[in-house]
């Protein structure tokens, strides 16, 4: 199936029917780290990854570029919303990144040297500018984790299947079940936050969230209009996310 079917039937029944959203909350690291293997099982693993200005301008655009504009924009915010929006600055992109890079046809080994080496240099960068702005200390476990989960883990299954007889069979059917398990992750989001969505004061929120995605993300993807498909992809997407959900668990306390 088309994917820019898949996302809009996702949103429509995560707006719409978000009752058993509920259900596929718990498993929504396990389908995650699901697209990731499924999004890896391509990686050329005895390729010598040096991507070295790439990579550094991949972090220049999430982190200054789009770090930038999330704390200009949390400024005009009361103090706690602009803290949440420091901490949410400072976070590497969202693992998901990779997933979307496979399903654009982007260049998936920037993506994944990138979002990689944005978790390592996130242990040093989030906790000294949280301390910079607020005087607060955190810790880097919870980078570590997601470094791990999402990313180790996934790439450690892909390379073991990738050596047998499975990786010609789990290639066969991988769009489907991509296609798929995308529609749980997706509708999972909606559905379980469908409730913000209609409250008056989310409204400058979810036009901060959009101008991030549709705005820079845009903005990078049109300036960078004579550039290969697959890096223009891969660096729009370092525009565009964030990880939200470690974002949210810094800045509740889950995480210090």
């Amino acid at each position: 199936m088309n994917l820019s079917i898949v996302f809009v039937l996702a949103f429509i029944f995560g707006l719409s029917v978000p009752r058993y959203s509920a259900a596929f909350e718990g498993w929504f690291i396990v389908i995650l780290g699901a697209i990731m293997f499924f999004s890896l099982l391509d990686l050329e693993f005895n390729r010598k990854m040096d991507r070295k200005k790439d990579i550094v301008s991949a972090l220049v655009i999430n982190y200054l570029l789009l770090g930038s504009v999330l704390i200009a924009a949390g400024s005009f915010l009361e103090e706690p919303f602009f803290q949440g929006y420091v901490v949410f600055a400072v976070m590497p992109p969202a693992v998901a990144v990779i997933p979307f890079t496979y399903v654009l046809r982007g260049d998936l080994r920037l993506s994944i040297l990138g979002v990689s080496l944005a978790y390592l240099g996130s242990v040093a960068i989030a906790p000294f500018v949280i301390f910079l702005f607020f005087g607060k200390t955190v810790s880097y476990l919870g980078l570590l984790k997601t470094l791990i989960e999402f990313i180790v883990l996934p790439m450690a299954l892909a390379f073991i299947v990738s050596r047998t007889s499975l990786l010609e069979v789990t290639k066969k059917k991988r769009d489907s079940i991509v296609s798929m398990l995308m529609f749980l992750l997706i509708y999972t989001i909606i559905g379980v936050n469908r409730e913000n969505f209609f409250r008056p004061e989310m409204i400058y929120l979810l036009l901060i969230g959009a101008f991030k995605a549709l705005g820079v993300g845009g903005m990078v993807f049109a300036l960078l209009r004579k550039m290969a498909h697959g890096k223009r992809v891969s660096f729009t997407l370092f525009a565009s996310f964030k990880n939200c959900a470690l974002a949210a668990a810094v800045a509740l306390g889950k995480a210090l």
